[in-house]
């Protein structure tokens, strides 16, 4: 009888699939006219003189868009090596995960092997979630001196520069999207060929934050848990401020200095009225202007972070002077 059922099944599928088969025919005779329609409005709306005559408007926009994309592209990844209720507060700033599975019989031998991973005890994993800055310091050779404050400081620099510019070029694209505003259908089709054809080049991005990793498996290899501290331009700050301190605390460190951190870049740019020292071009003339807080004496060359030393110049200006003194 079961036969029997699953024969008589099929042949109600089948007829039901032969009986459906013109409308399902005539759909996509109807679905291909539609994309050949729609593939035709697109060609000739890219070879218009609409769009040509937006293009050439646009054309200073999106050579300036495609300038700083070149210089969003040079940034590479960074790397760092080498009282009780203040005691957690930046246990924010790393998560902690547990990543056992029930029952699993994992190799006890297979561990992450990386210069970013340090193996520790459970109860260094779970220390490092409460406390990520001061076991990033201790277990991956990062130790609070003036040396170190300084590598670390010159990271964030990297970094800040990097995420100014990138919240530059979104902006600008942004601009250049709202400025040329196509048919509908170009911008929910064809907005990457609308780019192409505009000859806007969107940045390949490779720069990374690094992660640190502090991981715990057991001995029968059964229970495995991690703590990931990202260094992003958050963490960053907060390092700079926990090195300093503990410098600070120590015996021989200098009575004064000045961090380079985000609010004093931003106090500089507000002091030169977000005006760069050496063109002069303002945000007050071009309202999407990439400002960046330069050193006038570089530190390679005994400059500090102090503010008579600090200026504001656009990012032509500062690729320009490079070690130089303006």
């Amino acid at each position: 009888m079961k036969v029997l059922g699953y024969i008589m099944l099929s042949f109600i599928m089948l007829f039901l699939v032969i009986s459906a088969f013109p409308y399902i025919l005539i759909g996509a005779l109807i679905y291909s006219l539609y994309r050949l329609i729609r593939y035709i409005r697109k060609v000739r709306y890219f070879k218009s003189p609409n769009f040509l005559a937006h293009k050439l408007a646009l054309a200073d926009t999106i050579s300036e868009y495609n300038e700083i994309s070149n210089y969003v592209n040079s940034f590479d990844q960074i790397s760092l090596r080498a009282s009780q209720a203040d005691r957690y507060k930046y246990s924010n700033l790393a998560t902690y995960q547990n990543t056992s599975v029930h029952n699993m019989n994992r190799n006890r031998h297979q561990k992450t092997l990386s210069s970013n991973v340090h193996h520790a005890s459970l109860a260094v994993v779970r220390k490092a979630s409460e406390e990520p800055l001061k076991y990033l310091c201790k277990y991956f050779d990062f130790k609070p001196n003036e040396e170190n404050l300084q590598r670390i400081q010159d990271i964030g620099e990297v970094v800040s520069r990097f995420t100014n510019a990138k919240s530059n070029l979104d902006m600008r694209l942004a601009q250049i999207e709202a400025d040329f505003n196509p048919p509908k259908f170009i911008k929910k089709y064809y907005r990457d060929e609308l780019l192409k054809h505009l000859e806007v080049n969107i940045p390949k991005i490779h720069f990374y934050f690094p992660q640190y990793i502090f991981e715990y498996v057991s001995a029968g290899g059964n229970s495995s848990q991690r703590t990931t501290i990202t260094l992003d331009d958050i963490t960053i700050e907060a390092l700079i401020e926990y090195i300093d301190d503990n410098i600070k605390r120590s015996k021989t460190a200098k009575a004064q200095r000045s961090l380079m951190t985000k609010k004093l870049r931003e106090f500089i740019k507000r002091r030169d009225n977000y005006t760069c020292q050496n063109c002069y071009a303002s945000v007050a003339q071009q309202n999407l202007l990439l400002l960046e807080v330069d050193h006038i004496i570089p530190i390679s060359k005994g400059g500090l972070s102090t503010k008579d030393n600090l200026q504001t110049l656009c990012w032509k200006c500062n690729r320009t002077k490079s070690n130089k003194i303006i």
